[in-house]
């Protein structure tokens, strides 16, 4: 997120990462990175040392976080492309913290790729052929059947008062009979078509904005948080496509959920209240964004 969170300071995060990780780090410094979560770098006497995440409970519970994170751990003995979480004090990979969870990896300077590159989409085939690690969780369809309802509930319903929300409403309204309810007819007729003997262990968004190529030129793949034991095609949206085998339904099936569901994670989000900030800019972008593309 490019906004730190308002309901915490960074003495608080300096001092849950000395007391369950590095008693050294002396300072920690917002970064106005990512979306969805918040970073940070955690410094000894100006040099860095650690990239502290704290996510929020989208996705997970504090349980189905800590359960990723291990079993990406687990993949990270066998996987030099897997850039896991360091442990605490106390032996786990994260810790509870305001209404989420603080997590570490280690700083290594370098640089994101540009695009995919081959090696990219050597690692992707090599974590697809790994036995599934022990505790990973098993993906299932985010998008509820009762979508349009959902959204139309929500469009008809009082709320959209920040700066973005009657533009937000106005944009989820004019998309609902349309756009949002082909989609979705599409995607639940795409999901009976699913096998689960076919899974696989997938990271979920392994494209460029994932990755990191170190100083000493090893490519690693970011954010793990999104590890699920699902179908392939589910890591193949942004830049895979093309060079690796797979099939165009459920290809389909992946895109129209990610669509989906950000339109709704984007209504949610500014149909309550809100601040003018390059968050929520972007999230009416996105919006506006992921509408279209299911118009198109």
């Amino acid at each position: 997120m490019h906004q730190p969170p308002t309901s915490l300071s960074d003495q608080q995060i300096l001092d849950r990462v000395r007391s369950e990780w590095c008693p050294d780090v002396t300072a920690v410094r917002h970064l106005a990175v990512g979306f969805g979560a918040w970073h940070w770098r955690a410094e000894v006497e100006g040099t860095a040392r650690l990239f502290v995440t704290l996510d929020p409970p989208l996705w997970h519970t504090a349980e189905s976080a800590e359960a990723t994170y291990a079993a990406a751990a687990h993949l990270a003995r066998t996987l030099d492309v897997v850039h896991a979480c360091l442990p605490t004090r106390a032996g786990r990979l994260t810790s509870r913290f305001d209404q989420g969870w603080l997590s570490c990896t280690p700083w290594l300077e370098g640089h994101r790729p540009p695009s995919v590159e081959k090696e990219a989409v050597e690692a992707l085939h090599r974590l697809h052929a790994s036995p599934p690690p022990p505790g990973v969780l098993t993906w299932e369809p985010t998008v509820a059947a009762d979508l349009v309802d959902e959204l139309t509930a929500w469009v008809a319903g009082d709320g959209w008062a920040g700066p973005h929300g009657e533009v937000a409403r106005a944009h989820v309204r004019a998309g609902l009979s349309g756009a949002v309810e082909r989609g979705l007819t599409t995607y639940l007729r795409l999901r009976q078509g699913l096998d689960h003997a076919t899974y696989v262990p997938t990271h979920g968004e392994p494209g460029a904005h994932n990755q990191w190529r170190t100083e000493d030129g090893r490519l690693l793949l970011l954010d793990w948080e999104t590890l699920r034991f699902a179908p392939r095609e589910r890591d193949l949206l942004d830049g895979y496509h093309d060079r690796v085998e797979h099939e165009p339904d459920l290809l389909h099936l992946f895109r129209l959920e990610w669509r989906l569901s950000e339109v709704r994670s984007y209504a949610q989000w500014l149909r309550g209240p809100h601040e003018d900030d390059s968050d929520t800019r972007t999230a009416l972008d996105g919006l506006r964004a992921e509408l279209a593309a299911l118009t198109g």
